[in-house]
């Protein structure tokens, strides 16, 4: 998670902060959802075999960095997707 979701929202402890004050990871698969892609986050997930983001931003630097990327509210966008990959 975000530095932000654990220090300020407390929904995930902050052992699970990924980037430069957290952990590096390099999962095969990197979902990023509504992450501006600021180089203290990006720097943990650069290793990640692939890459997909969703941000309403179209100009968020998590774009430069993402193989797969969806310019769009997340709200909406993961719905949709979720339905579409349970279909097949």
């Amino acid at each position: 998670c975000t530095r932000a979701l654990a220090s300020d929202y407390h929904w995930l402890g902050e052992d699970r902060t990924v980037g430069i004050s957290g952990k590096i990871t390099k999962p095969r698969l990197m979902i990023s959802l509504g992450i501006s892609g600021q180089i203290q986050h990006t720097v943990g997930i650069l290793g990640a075999k692939v890459i997909v983001a969703v941000n309403k931003d179209k100009a968020a630097p998590i774009f430069k960095i993402a193989d797969y990327g969806v310019a769009g509210d997340m709200y909406e966008v993961v719905p949709k997707l979720t339905a579409s990959l349970g279909r097949r």
